[in-house]
């Protein structure tokens, strides 16, 4: 069967991370929650998805996209992260068929030897007769100098695709999300190792700029029986004001249409 899908994945920045002075070239009214939810819905329902993944989605950002996003003919779902974090994934789709959903909560522990909470939103769907499983994750940041083998992110990334993917072949996988990794970093190429392929591959663009320095760290990977045709995003240079009075977050979206023909 054939499969025509966009997909979008999008971290919209939950507004317990704001902090006006990470912020300054942003005016104070597009920080506010009202405005931001209102935007990000507007946002969300512009890139005209199939399947839309969230991250840092807070539960009355949630509700108020869910009220947003109803008329378009969105279905969501959220999965908050653990440890008292307020934030979590969150999946939007416009599918017939949606199959049922999982929260897999990472193993990898934090200094002091607490589960780090985060997770990865699986749904999964009947795709034109095919069986597509989404995954929706924000991979910890840690420190670059940190050891690859102790690198919070690549634990959860090793896992993600050890315990979900790799013990689902059949299935039509699309992983997707914040990795805080930049394209050739080990974290990236794990998942390339895995027989994943990158929907940006050779033509990745800035997806934020904070600190100050414009980089590629959202990514959307897909199985090989899928064929990507990425979409171009906005232009994104070091100065660009993040969030904006047209981008209500500090990350831009990604998308793109995956075709199997």
């Amino acid at each position: 069967m054939s499969v025509d899908l966009r997909i979008a994945s999008y971290n919209i920045l939950a507004d317990a991370y704001i902090k006006p002075e990470w912020f300054p070239h942003t005016p104070a009214d597009v920080l506010r929650p009202q405005w931001r939810q209102e935007a990000l819905a507007r946002r969300i329902a512009g890139l005209d998805a199939d399947i839309v993944c969230l991250q840092e989605v807070e539960p009355d950002c949630f509700a108020a996209l869910q009220r947003a996003l109803e008329p378009h003919g969105y279905t969501g779902v959220l999965a908050l992260k653990q440890q008292g974090k307020p934030d979590g994934c969150a999946v939007f789709h416009r599918l017939e068929r949606c199959l049922g959903h999982r929260a897999h909560y990472f193993r990898d522990r934090l200094e002091d030897g607490r589960i780090s909470g985060h997770l990865a939103l699986v749904v999964d769907f009947d795709a034109g007769g095919d069986r597509l499983r989404v995954a929706c994750t924000h991979l910890r940041w840690d420190r670059p100098d940190r050891p690859v083998a102790q690198h919070q992110g690549m634990q959860e990334a090793a896992e993600l695709l050890e315990e979900l993917v790799r013990r689902d072949p059949e299935a039509l996988w699309v992983v997707c999300g914040d990795f805080n990794a930049q394209p050739g970093e080990p974290l990236v190429q794990a998942f390339t190792a895995a027989g994943l392929l990158d929907a940006h591959e050779g033509r990745h663009q800035p997806t934020c700029n904070a600190n100050g320095r414009a980089k590629a760290i959202d990514f959307l990977f897909h199985s090989r029986a899928l064929r990507a045709q990425p979409v171009r995003q906005p232009e994104l240079d070091d100065r660009t004001p993040m969030p904006s009075e047209t981008e209500p977050s500090d990350h831009l979206p990604i998308a793109a249409r995956l075709l199997r023909p």
